[in-house]
């Protein structure tokens, strides 16, 4: 009798051990780093507030990212140095999912800059002309010629560049000018530094979208989500492709201020960094340097939320 008790007794408490220990290991895999932000960041399409390279790189995506927050603030960066993936995003738009619960959902958005309807027609900013280029544009080779027609169009479409909408937001789910304040507080902003990176910068107040509008203590390494994705442009008639999906991609595409759902993108993520002036810039021949802009990609990240007393 005492025998298959203290066989009862081993068995339990084997048993609660082994639920301690796997509940220990379950609790500690939720708590993430994050990056606390001492100082807020400017929303102005500058990376002058983040770090340099930025702390996250999706090669295949040809875009550097960051994630940092506040007591009441999300702040999210994209960064890419490759002028087709730049045409792509201020052509057909840059999505930004954000998942309060570190998943992978697809139901909380913003999307900026809003897809430009060029019409087919080509429009080009002023641009003065580099050394050595003359009428015919001698002492630039072919590539050079093409990386500059395209760098005139990225600066073209980053003027129209002037709305951003919103999808799963708690009260303010519409599309709105970039200068006007929306109703949850979300501050979006594009640009161009001096080595020629496109800059994409948002704030998201927690009120808009997290569980409560401050972060305490008790929310520090909880995980949350953010994926970027871009939608391919499509190629020119007649064109060839070099593989990979040249599709519309699931992105938020808003038509009179709200959005659609087209067909799925190709999803990547892996670390690394993006070196300013040169991070993500395209190393294809002339043949290619538009490849990347006819792909749609994706890039999941999980993130920490960082706290810190103040």
């Amino acid at each position: 009798m005492q025998k298959n008790i203290l066989q009862t007794l081993l068995f339990f408490g084997a048993v609660f051990a082994f639920l301690s220990c796997s509940s220990s290991k379950h609790s500690k895999s939720k708590r993430l780093p994050g990056i606390w932000q001492v100082q807020p960041v400017t929303i102005d399409g500058s990376n002058k507030d983040w770090p340099s390279p930025y702390p996250e790189y999706d090669e295949k995506a040809g875009i550097g990212y960051a994630v940092s927050n506040d007591k009441e603030n999300l702040y999210i960066t994209v960064e890419t140095g490759d002028p087709a993936t730049q045409l792509k995003i201020l052509r057909e738009g840059l999505t930004v999912w954000i998942d309060r619960k570190g998943e992978k959902g697809e139901e909380t958005a913003i999307n900026y800059p809003i897809p430009a309807n060029t019409d087919g027609k080509e429009q080009r900013a002023p641009r003065q002309k580099v050394q050595g280029e003359g009428q015919q544009g001698l002492g630039v080779d072919h590539q050079q010629k093409q990386r500059m027609e395209l760098e005139d169009k990225v600066r073209a479409a980053l003027d129209g560049a002037k709305e951003y909408s919103l999808q799963g937001f708690k009260s303010c789910n519409l599309q709105f000018p970039i200068l006007e304040t929306d109703t949850c507080g979300i501050m979006v902003r594009i640009g161009l530094d001096a080595d020629n990176e496109l800059v994409w910068e948002a704030k998201v107040p927690f009120k808009s979208f997290y569980f409560k509008p401050q972060l305490t203590r008790a929310d520090k390494g909880k995980a949350i989500s953010v994926c970027f994705e871009t939608t391919a442009m499509k190629r020119p008639p007649g064109q060839q492709g070099g593989g990979g999906n040249h599709g519309g991609g699931s992105g938020f595409r808003p038509s009179v201020g709200f959005g659609g759902m087209g067909g799925m993108g190709m999803g990547m993520g892996m670390g690394g960094g993006m070196h300013r002036g040169g991070g993500g810039r395209s190393s294809q021949n002339s043949t290619d340097i538009m490849e990347p802009a006819y792909k749609s990609t994706k890039t999941y990240k999980k993130f920490g939320l960082a706290y810190m007393d103040q």
